[in-house]
């Protein structure tokens, strides 16, 4: 059975790029706290975060923005494919909800 995909990845222009890469890092952070799976990398932080004089970090230009918006596509496909994530309940509500309930109890569905 297929999943599926949850709003704010459709409506991703429409989003801060911080906010959600945040939530990736929260479902990547359950699944590897709660389960024996191997869990991806996701695609890196901005490069010219590193640069001090910058104020944006970079965050917002479109080349970032595309090269970001396809990591994090590849490292959901990747978790919503593996048979074990796929029983994960923090993979359902990244899915599935509105908004993420940090406080939800861990297990699977």
């Amino acid at each position: 059975p297929s999943l599926p995909i949850r709003n704010s990845l459709i409506i991703w222009p429409k989003l801060t790029p911080g906010s959600l890469y945040s939530d990736f890092e929260w479902l990547k952070n359950e699944l590897e706290r709660d389960s024996k799976i191997v869990v991806p990398p996701l695609p890196g932080k901005a490069l010219k975060r590193q640069l001090p004089f910058r104020g944006d970090e970079g965050i917002f230009e479109e080349s970032f923005i595309e090269e970001r918006r396809v990591g994090l596509e590849q490292f959901i496909n990747r978790i919503a494919g593996h048979p074990l994530a796929q029983n994960e309940r923090c993979l359902h509500m990244f899915l599935q909800e509105e908004s993420i309930d940090r406080n939800y109890i861990p297990g699977k569905v």
